[in-house]
């Protein structure tokens, strides 16, 4: 016989194996459990991947349609809400799936599952966008701002670039808690958010002090540059490229060709001349040396660069680049409107009044005013002239919304002040504690645009220092415990008393493993 032969007929005098009654039952249960389980974890993965990579739920400027509730629950994506709801079905599903797993083994798996979700979510704070934000939204200045309460987490402008900006704000609301140091940073074309930071990021921020805020352009009008102490920031890339001498700006032309730097006196440090550099070709145009005894003031680059009005003392010079004598008049106790005075089309200048006190930007208590005048004689233009402006403000021109709209901030407000009209009108208003603002001039002239939910890129390096202090003695105790269960465990099995030997385990039989001869 065969040994498959002799195989066969051991296997026919074999009992036939019981087989329970459910066993079809329950197979057909368990691949039901395992289709709708893996169904729901594809559905809770997708909703997070979506709201991660999509920098959390909707995009700017589409609103969520629908009641509050669900704006509330989608808009700040990951981090929010919707993160805990999508813990809470991920453990949910998986206690169904590992129901018939003993009760430790099934708690120890929905604890670490419930902590690394935790973490996930505690890492993404609202705004919060682990993998990237939308770009190339239509740009221009949002119609509202994220609450100021929201922007301790924001990212640093060189852990995480914004792009182009709309706008500089600064105040004790962008403190973040702390005394001074910190300005936000709002995107042009989405609600992006950073910040300048000056605790965790090595670059100094001249506009966080009152003293000297708004009496140079630090924003170029574009939005893509910063000068920020004497470096001149991309705010694109975080990196702080040469764009021409080795001093910062403090203007800049509207069409970005040329700036003007300041040069200091070596031995007073007091300003001593003004230097007009082309952009393009990084090409000295012009220095104009300030006349012997007069103060330093502001100075403005018209919008195609070919002239720069400059304050020597009580009086207004407008010198060509190109070369040439300049046109003079007297201020008779007004100011140039800050580095962004030129209007669009170059035919008019912006004068402030600060009583009181002509060259402070921040003298308290005292009348202002704003004025439109022509640059060649001084004189006001027809309906140039706007009402007294409220005192105990802030005043600070930021630019041009055309050749006759004049945009400066007044106080707690952006106003603007058009030609003909005696009163300004509101554009929007700052947010709570912000007391400064700067705008990128070139998105003064772009109609305003809704906002969406604010994107405050990766969590910030003050984030995880927090984080860390808080884990950090989680993680000792865990592991100290793991390590006197692991001690107890070694001293329990050495100190347990041995058994009766197990069959063929005891010592062998005498004469075991001999042969008689």
């Amino acid at each position: 016989m065969s040994l498959g032969q002799h195989l066969h007929a051991i296997a026919d005098e074999q009992p036939p194996p019981p087989v329970p009654a459910d066993l079809f039952q329950r197979a057909r249960r368990r691949a039901r459990t395992r289709r709708v389980t893996t169904t729901g974890l594809a559905l809770v993965a997708f909703a997070g991947l979506t709201s991660a990579l999509g920098t959390g739920g909707i995009a700017p400027h589409q609103p969520a349609a629908g009641p509050d509730l669900l704006r509330d629950l989608f808009g700040p994506g990951l981090g929010g809400p919707l993160g805990w709801l999508l813990l809470a079905a991920l453990l949910g599903l998986l206690a169904w799936r590992w129901r018939t797993a003993p009760r430790a083994t099934l708690l120890r798996r929905l604890a670490l599952t419930a902590v690394a979700g935790a973490l996930l979510v505690i890492a993404a704070p609202p705004g919060t966008a682990l993998w990237g934000e939308p770009h190339g939204q239509r740009p221009g200045l949002p119609d509202r701002f994220a609450a100021p309460s929201t922007w301790t987490w924001v990212a640093e402008v060189r852990q995480s670039p914004p792009g182009r900006v709309a706008m500089v704000l600064s105040g004790p609301g962008t403190h973040g808690g702390f005394e001074e140091g910190r300005a936000v940073l709002v995107a042009a074309d989405g609600d992006r958010y950073r910040v300048l930071d000056v605790f965790s990021d090595p670059l100094e921020q001249p506009w966080t002090y009152e003293v000297g805020f708004g009496r140079t352009q630090l924003l170029s009008p574009d939005g893509r540059y910063l000068t920020v102490n004497q470096d001149v920031v991309d705010l694109t890339t975080g990196a702080a490229p040469p764009v021409g001498p080795a001093l910062s700006p403090v203007a800049w032309s509207a069409d970005g060709s040329r700036i003007v730097v300041g040069v200091p006196d070596v031995v007073d440090g007091g300003q001593r001349a003004w230097e007009v550099w082309d952009m393009r070709s990084h090409v000295l145009a012009r220095t104009i040396t300030l006349p012997a005894g007069a103060t330093a003031g502001g100075v403005a680059l018209s919008p195609d660069g070919e002239r720069v009005a400059v304050e020597e003392g009580d009086r207004l010079a407008v010198y060509p680049v190109g070369g040439g004598e300049p046109v003079q008049w007297p201020l008779t106790g007004w100011r140039l409107g800050d580095g962004v005075a030129w209007s669009t089309d170059g035919r008019l200048l912006a004068l402030v009044r600060r009583d009181g006190c002509p060259t402070c930007y921040h003298e308290a208590g005292q009348a202002r005013g704003i004025r439109m005048v022509d640059p060649d004689t001084g004189q006001v233009v027809a309906g140039g002239e706007f009402a007294p402006l409220p005192a105990d403000v802030e005043l600070a021109v930021q630019g041009w919304r055309g050749p006759d709209q004049l945009v400066a901030q007044v106080g707690g407000v952006v106003e603007v002040f058009t030609r003909g009209r005696a009163a300004p009108t509101r554009l929007f208003d700052l947010p709570a504690g912000v007391t400064h603002v700067e705008i990128a001039t070139d998105v003064l002239r772009l109609p305003m645009r809704p906002a969406g939910p604010a994107t405050y890129g990766p969590p910030n390096l003050f984030f995880w220092y927090l984080l860390g202090t808080a884990a950090a003695p989680l993680v000792a105790l865990l592991c100290m415990g793991l390590v006197i269960r692991r001690v107890v465990r070694r001293q329990s099995a050495t100190t347990r008393p041995g058994g009766p030997p197990t069959e063929g385990t005891g010592p062998p039989a005498e004469g075991a493993g001999t042969h008689e001869a």
